[in-house]
């Protein structure tokens, strides 16, 4: 069977993120240490694409129970490996704040992107929730953020460090996608390379 187009029930808006999550020690404190580790590359993505004004998306979206009403989907893309059969997208409702990593994502005028902290998915030094940008059609923004979490004897955890860099581009809003039958045929995505930047990078001790 070939593929299928889709009617959504409300129009949704769609987001594409990158992101880039490098974890290292104190063997990496010196950032020539693990500079190629954070280093923005091509994707090779399944998440799906938009092409001229079309949107493609794969047809594991419809094991969402968010699918048939939501009005907002994110396509994902990371700079690790996935898993079989890990989402590679999420489906949400813009009424009310949506949790996406360390973000939320809400819609007043525009769709607004904001921090949410928490000690675990970001660590030390703490940072205030606020807004961060609005999301706007094909004005990509990348958002800079690290933290340290300390040690713990009890458990014989050692201090780690985390470095996270997400690209967010509004791609626009669809009243249809295109459903893509799985497996997927990867999709080379590059990074793009005029962005506005939200710097949160702190120096770490």
């Amino acid at each position: 069977m070939g593929n299928s187009i889709l009617q959504f029930k409300h129009p949704s808006r769609v987001p594409q993120v990158f992101q880039n999550i490098n974890v290292y020690g104190k063997d990496k404190r010196s950032f020539d240490a693990r500079k190629s580790d954070v280093e923005w590359k091509a994707f090779v993505s399944r998440s799906g694409f938009v092409r001229e004004d079309e949107l493609f998306l794969p047809d594991t979206l419809l094991q969402q129970s968010h699918f048939p009403n939501c009005d907002l989907i994110t396509m994902e893309d990371n700079m690790l490996p996935i898993k079989e059969g890990e989402a590679v997208n999420n489906c949400f409702h813009l009424h009310h704040p949506n949790p996406l990593h360390i973000f939320q994502l809400k819609m007043e005028v525009e769709l607004e992107l904001f921090l949410k902290y928490g000690y675990f998915e970001v660590g030390i030094p703490k940072r205030n929730d606020f807004k961060l940008c609005e999301l706007k059609l094909n004005e990509p923004v990348e958002i800079k953020i690290n933290g340290k979490t300390d040690s713990s004897m009890s458990s014989g955890r050692a201090r780690m460090y985390k470095e996270q860099y997400y690209i967010f581009n509004y791609l626009g809003q669809f009243t249809e996608c295109t459903i893509l039958r799985t497996p997927l045929a990867p999709v080379i995505k590059e990074v793009p390379e005029k962005r506005k930047e939200v710097d949160l990078l702190k120096t770490l001790w």
